[in-house]
């Protein structure tokens, strides 16, 4: 007489079918209580929002502060009649500092054409001869490099035979470090705090999750189900959280950015520069969504393991 024999699966195919069954089930989860969940998900995309938004601040400031810093580099102006290999020589004693990043020659004809460009210079540089004008080196200083290094520097090049006059703005320089100093912390603590909101909010939104089902995981607890088998769904329900509400704070952010695009040139225009805000790129934004989603996972995994755990 024939028997049916009933193959079991192995432990591979039991983990592939608990994280499917997981995954429908983390997915249907927020549609139970679809209000909540859309209030959740909105109030994660703000979290999110603002460390992006002063993240895309920081990297369009990156750039900004980078002109900025050309504008407050000390500049050397040579005298006249110096040799090319002179010259040479001298660019390449700067270059050997370690608190200079880049020398670069500007000859009169550029300065000249510079400062037609300034509406307020160039009714003045038009009575200058561009051979009155000196030949200068622009050398721009490293990040790491403290002010009193560098008037240091200034004061032995001025000593050089081959040089006439060198310019440095040292208080230029102390503010522009102080405000990259104080724009970058300002940045992470805002980081910081909007991750630990993210983290408490996410506690109390799995919570009431896990509450929801309380008779649902008292009965698979008394079947013997594990903890990591009972907590998949709430995982799966932070991954997706965190992936709509990372959408949503591009969106916002796009928003944004479109919304101060006038004001900002207006105002770039007003000091005499051209700044635009740029969005991130795709692979940036990639990385966003990811650690988006990364965190609502951990903190819907520390929530539903603590809240599983006292049921």
């Amino acid at each position: 007489m024939n028997q049916i024999i009933k193959h079991k699966p192995n432990q591979w195919v039991k983990w592939y079918r608990g994280h499917i069954r997981a995954m429908v089930e983390g997915f249907k989860m927020p549609m139970l209580t679809p209000y909540s969940s859309l209030f959740t998900v909105i109030t994660l995309a703000i979290c999110f929002y603002l460390p992006l938004v002063m993240w895309t601040l920081w990297q369009n400031f990156s750039e900004v502060e980078d002109s900025w810093r050309g504008q407050g580099s000390m500049a050397v102006f040579l005298k006249q009649g110096l040799a090319a290999n002179d010259l040479t020589v001298l660019q390449h004693d700067l270059l050997e500092r370690n608190i200079v990043i880049e020398v670069s020659v500007v000859d009169k004809d550029t300065i000249k054409a510079s400062l037609n460009d300034d509406p307020q210079l160039n009714q003045v540089i038009d009575v200058i001869s561009s051979h009155e004008l000196p030949d200068q080196i622009l050398v721009q200083p490293h990040p790491n490099a403290t002010s009193e290094q560098l008037q240091s520097l200034a004061k032995n090049l001025q000593l050089l035979p081959d040089i006439d006059y060198v310019s440095f703005d040292a208080e230029w320089f102390n503010q522009l470090k102080s405000l990259t100093q104080a724009f970058y912390y300002l940045m992470q603590a805002s980081i910081v705090v909007f991750l630990i909101i993210i983290l408490v909010f996410l506690s109390h939104s799995i919570g009431s999750e896990v509450a929801l089902h309380k008779k649902e995981i008292s009965l698979q607890k008394l079947l013997g189900a594990s903890p990591g088998q009972i907590r998949r769904r709430f995982l799966y329900g932070g991954l997706y959280y965190g992936l709509l509400a990372s959408m949503i704070a591009i969106v916002m952010l796009r928003i944004t950015l479109w919304y101060l695009e006038k004001p900002i040139a207006d105002l770039s225009q007003s000091f005499g520069q051209s700044i635009l805000i740029r969005t991130p790129y795709l692979p940036e934004l990639l990385v966003f969504i990811l650690l988006a989603t990364l965190i609502s996972w951990l903190g819907a995994r520390v929530s539903a393991s603590n809240h599983i755990a006292n049921l």
